[in-house]
């Protein structure tokens, strides 16, 4: 889209080398939104692995806790 006219999502009309010429801003605010955009995938990614990881002590609470308890009876 180098040097092509084209109406944003608001209908305006503008000259954007990029898509991310269009959205504008000083390079602060780019960097912010680069930053926040990196930010959130961190979080997702940590989120994920947390699920993760609580999904495997879970499986081995119930696997290994429920052979306790029956080793247990049986001592009994």
């Amino acid at each position: 889209m180098i040097g092509v006219q084209d109406e944003d999502s608001c209908g305006k009309s503008s000259l954007c080398e990029t898509p991310q010429a269009c959205r504008g801003g000083s390079p602060a605010t780019r960097g912010k939104r680069s930053l926040a955009r990196k930010s959130l995938a961190v979080l997702r990614n940590y989120t994920k692995r947390l699920r993760i990881v609580q999904a495997h002590h879970m499986i081995h609470l119930l696997t290994y806790g429920k052979l306790n308890m029956i080793e247990s009876m049986d001592k009994e």
